[in-house]
C-alpha cells in the first residue's frame, strides 16, 4: 500500500513544482526524473506504461499537441529499466549519466514531435536547447541518489 501512495504523491508532487517553480527562468522538468526512477526500479514494459500516463497527463495539463511528453516519457522509462538490469556496474555516476541523457531525450523527442506535427522548424532554437541541458543536469544530480535494490542471495 505504501508503494502506490508514494507513487502517487511523487507525481503529484514533480507536477506541482514543475508548474510553479523555475531557476533563472527556467523550469522544471521533474516529471521526466519520476519516470526515470519509476523505470528505474520497474520493468521495461512497466516504464514504459507509467511514462505513457505520466506524459499524457502532462500534454492534457500542459501542451497543445497531445502525444508529444506521452513518447518522450514513455520512451525514457522504458530505457531507464535497462540501467539498473544491464551489464553495468552500478555506480552514481551512472545514475547521474541516466537521469541527465533519458531526461535530455524525452525532452528532445518531444521538442521534435512539437516541430513535426505543430510548428515550424524555427522551434528548435538555442533557448529551448538551454532549457534541455539545464533540465538533464538538474535531473543528473538527482539521479546520484538513487540506486538499485541488490537482491540478496
Amino acid at each position: 500500500m505504501k508503494r502506490p501512495l508514494l507513487v502517487s504523491l511523487s507525481v503529484f508532487a514533480a507536477f506541482l513544482i514543475d508548474m510553479k517553480l523555475s531557476f533563472f527562468g527556467f523550469r522544471t522538468d521533474l516529471t521526466s526524473f519520476v519516470v526515470y526512477w519509476f523505470g528505474f526500479s520497474h520493468s521495461y514494459l512497466g516504464g514504459m506504461l507509467f511514462g505513457a500516463a505520466v506524459g499524457g497527463i502532462e500534454d492534457s495539463l500542459l501542451s497543445v499537441v497531445i502525444g508529444s511528453a506521452l513518447f518522450g516519457k514513455a520512451v525514457a522509462g522504458f530505457f531507464a529499466s535497462f540501467l539498473s538490469k544491464g551489464f553495468f556496474r552500478w555506480t552514481p555516476v551512472l545514475g547521474f549519466f541516466g537521469a541527465m541523457g533519458l531526461t535530455f531525450l524525452a525532452g528532445l523527442m518531444e521538442l521534435v514531435s512539437i516541430i513535426v506535427f505543430e510548428k515550424a522548424p524555427d522551434v528548435l532554437s538555442l533557448g529551448s536547447l538551454k532549457l534541455l541541458v539545464f533540465q538533464a543536469l538538474l535531473n543528473g544530480v538527482l539521479g546520484f541518489i538513487i540506486k538499485p535494490e541488490i537482491d540478496e542471495l
